[in-house]
């Protein structure tokens, strides 16, 4: 099966533009987490089916992006959501049958793109479903740290951040997106990740990758942030020493 999803997936991005921005950046991360969905499949030890599912979603997750940045030169889901582009493109339109034959994992599949960028995951969702749908939420977070970290400028200026991000970090929640009105703003926001891991194995993943450290490394501190930003490092280690015990 996941042959020939590589195959089809490689020859529907070959379609789109390289030079357009983040084309090739969410290239590089689709494989990246299809391999993080194996390592925390074989963490949590899925059967050999199983975790070959985990990575075909893995690869799949963000195809719905392509579409996105080809037609809305935008990552705003408020513009174009990618997730329901995902959905949409596969699902409603059809091609889901281009990468894979059997209907079997339709529905895991088509939750899994449709909720791995919502704020929470919805009610409703069967045991199974609600496994993946939480495994992809996970590594697509891990190694977002890495692709921010690479190839974004990241900064950290304690006067422009939104009261409502900084009370919401402080309390441990993942941010809204909506609430984000600046690049420190956004920077936090990426930070809050850590609020919404689902698996203990996930936090091991984070930690043995050395992203989230990347991450914090590029970060440039406004030179009047400093304690401020000190202060957001310890609440991040202090989550991810406790992992999910509290969540």
């Amino acid at each position: 099966m996941l042959e020939k999803v590589i195959e089809e997936f490689n020859k529907y991005t070959s379609a789109f533009d390289r030079n357009i921005e983040g084309i090739a950046l969410k290239y590089n991360h689709s494989f990246a987490v299809m391999d993080l969905m194996a390592e925390l499949g074989f963490r949590l030890d899925l059967t050999k089916e199983q975790i070959e599912l985990a990575r075909v979603i893995g690869l799949l997750h963000d195809i719905g992006r392509f579409i996105q940045l080809a037609n809305a030169r935008s990552w705003d889901d408020d513009i174009l959501d990618h997730g329901e582009e995902g959905v949409k493109y596969l699902f409603d339109e059809g091609h889901i049958r281009d990468f894979i034959d059997d209907s079997k994992y339709d529905e895991i599949i088509k939750k899994a793109i449709k909720y791995h960028n919502y704020l929470s995951i919805p009610d409703g969702l069967s045991d199974e479903e609600l496994l993946f749908v939480k495994m992809i939420r996970d590594m697509d977070k891990v190694d977002i740290y890495k692709q921010q970290a690479i190839n974004f400028e990241l900064e950290f200026k304690a006067d422009e951040i939104n009261e409502k991000v900084l009370i919401d970090f402080k309390d441990e929640k993942q941010i809204n997106k909506n609430d984000s009105k600046t690049k420190t703003d956004d920077l936090l926001l990426t930070l809050s990740f850590i609020f919404d891991i689902n698996f203990e194995e996930s936090f091991d993943i984070l930690v043995g990758t050395d992203n989230f450290d990347l991450f914090l490394s590029v970060v440039n501190v406004d030179e009047h942030s400093e304690k401020l930003w000190n202060k957001v490092r310890e609440i991040c280690f202090d989550k991810i020493n406790r992992g999910i015990g509290d969540k």
